[in-house]
């Protein structure tokens, strides 16, 4: 299953949650927050044991960095999808659409 979603925050500052998840559980969620020609990328692998956390920098030293992060919400502000909830909203699409076949 794969939900993604894409938040833009200001004329160029742009949000993109692409969270995918195999029949075992085990879930991978990358966070993209990108402004202009700066970027800061995580990623995140969850197995159910065990969790693997990675960042990217891209375009910006330490100062520009620690500047760029301040201007975005925490990350235990923000809620990953929960992709087997039947009330997310990818589960209401899935409802809506095919419910009647």
């Amino acid at each position: 299953v794969v939900a993604s979603l894409r938040v833009r925050c200001s004329a160029q500052a742009v949000e993109e949650r692409r969270t995918v998840q195999d029949s075992q559980g085990r879930r991978e969620t990358t966070v993209t927050r990108r402004r202009g020609d700066q970027a800061f990328i995580t990623t995140t692998k969850e197995d159910g044991q065990s969790k693997d956390y990675q960042e990217e920098v891209v375009n910006m030293d330490d100062r520009e960095l620690a500047q760029f992060a301040g201007t975005w919400p925490r990350q235990d502000e923000l809620r990953t999808p929960n992709l087997s909830d039947p009330s997310s909203v990818l589960g209401s699409f899935f409802r809506r659409w095919f419910s009647s076949w």
